[in-house]
């Protein structure tokens, strides 16, 4: 994506002149490399966290809040699926103007984080229940 908008940007005002697609795929790339960093996210657990209780309480029911914030991912997960394979079937159809690429390329990586969310909270959930049995 750098070099894309580096090469457009000294096209456009040293040879005037710029690549037509330039910034079509350069939002296309914004778009993808959100959405994995997204999934990425939860798996490294950087979502925002709020220390609203105390600790001594936080210690007693610490499970019950890790498995109380991994429903509440799955949900958003499968949100993202289930509303990105509706945005893919409708946009499916349409075509961007400068790459010519099917405009579901903007919405696909939504289907592909909700699927890495999902994944990834599973994959907690089996270490969560492996360490009670323990």
């Amino acid at each position: 994506m750098v070099i894309i908008v580096s090469t457009n940007v000294f096209m456009r005002y040293v040879l005037n002149s710029g690549i037509r697609w330039a910034e079509e795929i350069s939002l296309v790339c914004v778009v993808w490399f959100t959405f994995i960093a997204l999934a990425h996210g939860v798996k490294e657990k950087l979502h925002i966290k709020m220390n609203l209780l105390p600790a001594s309480i936080i210690r007693k029911f610490y499970k019950f809040f890790i498995i109380s914030s991994n429903i509440i991912i799955f949900i958003v997960g499968y949100t993202m699926i289930y509303y990105g394979i509706k945005l893919v079937e409708v946009t499916s159809r349409s075509i961007l103007p400068a790459s010519n690429l099917p405009a579901a390329v903007l919405y696909f990586p939504l289907i592909l984080s909700g699927m890495l969310i999902i994944f990834n909270i599973i994959i907690d959930f089996l270490r969560l229940y492996r360490h009670r049995e323990v």
